[in-house]
Parts: structure tokens; sequence; C-alpha cells
């Protein structure tokens, strides 16, 4: 679905570096791909994700895409200066445009100062001008339509009202479980959630928090604080004298 930011996003891809804010699933992502089409050679990667991680850490993304998509990337340490040296130093040929939910705002208003290196953009869920628009209906009918199903995206698009309603139950729960927590302990539990997930990856083997924490950039002390919860909940079971080396888990 066409979104009412997608030319403007567009237009101002082509001088400055694009921040798109938002509400979780409101369409942030959908309109980068969709905007990645027009450029043709384009590369997205998203923070969250261990291997664009990995790309992100060590700015290994492809020179000759066009476009370079960054999701979720304020969730790094130290991300904004991060982010104005990768800006400084980027090819006035690739353009980058830079996602993340509503939280980005809130983690912009401070530390090192991104001033005159971008332009800015919130989505906000689809209005009854945008759905007139979009479906060829009479306001009164946009109207009902979007009371009933809401704004943001999937529900509005779904095919029947009740998967509707089961989006909107658990988009509340994730709002309550991810989101809020999230603004306080936002950093820890992703970097938590990607430890284990490096853990399934050494079963049998052996382990060095020392090398885990360079991956995951933060502190050895920090890992073996996580490893000793893990090993308190019976996720995670090391075994083997004078060495750490992971049975299987879960």
């Amino acid at each position: 679905m066409k979104r009412y930011l997608d030319e403007l996003v567009l237009k101002d891809l082509t001088t400055k570096m694009v921040v798109l804010t938002g509400p979780r699933q409101v369409g942030k992502t959908t309109l980068a791909r969709q905007l990645m089409q027009l450029f043709g050679n384009a590369q997205y990667l998203n923070w969250d994700v261990l291997p664009d991680r990995s790309v992100l850490q060590r700015q290994s993304w492809s020179p000759r895409a066009k476009l370079l998509v960054m999701d979720e990337i304020h969730k790094m340490h130290a991300w904004k200066g991060w982010l104005k040296g990768l800006v400084d130093g980027r090819s006035s040929e690739q353009a980058l445009l830079v996602t993340g939910s509503a939280r980005m705002e809130t983690f912009r208003q401070g530390g090192d100062s991104l001033a005159g290196r971008y332009f800015s953009f919130r989505l906000h869920p689809i209005s009854v001008r945008e759905w007139c628009e979009q479906q060829h209906v009479e306001p009164a009918d946009a109207l009902d339509h979007l009371l009933e199903r809401g704004g943001f995206p999937e529900p509005c698009l779904a095919s029947d009202s009740v998967q509707a309603d089961r989006w909107r139950a658990q988009y509340f729960n994730d709002l309550i479980r991810e989101d809020v927590l999230e603004f306080s302990r936002l950093h820890e539990i992703n970097t938590m959630r990607l430890f284990v997930e490096l853990l399934r990856e050494r079963v049998g083997s052996p382990l060095s928090l020392a090398s885990m924490a360079r991956d995951l950039a933060v502190s050895p002390a920090t890992l073996k604080r996580y490893l000793d919860i893990l090993q308190a909940l019976f996720i995670v079971l090391p075994f083997s004298p004078g060495i750490t080396i992971l049975p299987a888990l879960f």
C-alpha cells in the first residue's frame, strides 16, 4: 500500500540522510522496502538481526548500494556518534534511510548532535484522507472502517474483523511487554536475547565470554552476569573443569 510519505521521503533522500520514526507496525519497514525497489540496488540492515549487526559494526555493507536502509540502530551503544561519523564520511551517491520505533525520538534528545545532517519524518497510522485516496471510498465510509479496524495497516487491511481483533490483542501485549519495558532496559533486554542466540550456536563448544562480548559490544562482566542468570534458571548448564563447554540448550 502506497503511503502518504513515500514521495516526500524519496525526494529528501537525494540530498540528506532521512530518519523515519513512528509506532511499531505502522508500516516503516514496508515503506522502506517499497522505496528500495525504486533504487534497484539497495541494501536493508536490521540491528536486531545478528548477521546484519555484524555488517553494521564492521561497516561492511555494499559500497555499490544506491540506498542503504538501517533499522533499529538506536539500540546500538553510542549510536548517535556512530551515525554522525557515517553521515560525514559516506559517499554522496549512496542514499541513507534510518528507521526506528517511536523510542528513537526520545533517544535522539541528547548526546552527539546530528543537527543539519538529516531530515526527519514520523509515519502515522492510516488516516481518513489516506484511506479515501487509496480505496476510492467516501469519507464517511472510511471513518466507519477506521473506527472499526484502527489505522494500523495490518488490521486495517485484514480480510475480516476477527483477524483485526487478534492483531490488536497481540499488539497491546507486545506494547506493554516490549516497548514500555525497553524504555528502561532497552539495550540490556536486546543484548541478552542476542547472547542466548549466540549460546545456542556454541552448544558443545568452548565458550569465550571475551570474544562474545566484543561481538555484542558489551563487557565480559556483563555477559558473565547474564550467564549466571541463565544458569540459575537451568537454561544454560556449562560443564567441564577448567573450561566452559555448553551442553544442549532448551
